[in-house]
Order: structure tokens, then sequence, then C-alpha cells
């Protein structure tokens, strides 16, 4: 499945369970997320996968929505972000 950057926003209150930065060839990089146990790829408004330069690149979009990315569902676990 995939989801563009304005839908994404649109789930401020839903949890990103895993950000994975693929490497598309080893030149670009696109993002996977799951939000409730479900997979995306990150789409622009044309519904192509975004592609990011590198996986420093890629972590910087998703920056607006850290507080999504490894937080827990409940409880009081603190935020894990591998990258």
């Amino acid at each position: 499945m995939h989801m563009s950057t304005g839908e994404l926003k649109t789930h401020k209150r839903d949890t990103i369970s895993l950000l994975e930065i693929v490497s598309m060839e080893g030149r670009y990089y696109m993002a996977r997320f799951y939000l409730d146990g479900q997979g995306y790829v990150l789409t622009d408004t044309k519904d192509n996968p975004v592609m990011f330069t590198g996986a420093s690149a890629a972590r910087e979009h998703f920056t607006g929505t850290d507080e999504m990315i490894g937080m827990p569902d409940t409880g009081s676990e603190t935020m894990k972000v591998p990258l």
C-alpha cells in the first residue's frame, strides 16, 4: 500500500511502529512505514514513491512526525528510533 505525505499528516494521533529506509539500486532511498500493522510506501501527490538522495534525507523528512515513530501505544516506555 502507499500513502502520500499529505495523508500521513492526517494520522498525527496514530503511532508509526516502524520506519524503514529502503535502498533503491544503492543510489536512492524510499521510506516504508507501518501504521496499525499495515505497511505503506511514502508517495508524492502524483502517487509516485518519494525518492531521497540519502538515508539522512529520508530521516529528516520524518522529523516532523518523530513523536509518531516508535512510540508505545500505551504505558510510559521511552521512545526508541533505531537508524
